[in-house]
């Protein structure tokens, strides 16, 4: 069944770094960036989390 399910997408930011890679190679220059055009496009805030010197976002939305 076609539009089945969930798409996922995590984007990180090393601590003190410059910008933010998404795992689709999106970047974005700021956190408020990061999640306003996320948002608009649908991606839903699953959690965050930070390991070490890095933070790692993960969102889903529904499968086109």
């Amino acid at each position: 069944m076609a539009g089945y399910g969930w798409s996922y997408l995590t984007v990180t930011h090393e601590l003190g770094g410059d910008g933010w890679t998404g795992s689709d190679e999106c970047t974005f220059l700021s956190e408020e960036e990061m999640l306003r055009e996320l948002g608009a496009t649908g991606w839903e805030l699953l959690c965050l989390r930070e390991v070490e010197s890095r933070l790692t976002y993960y969102f889903k939305r529904p499968r086109a």
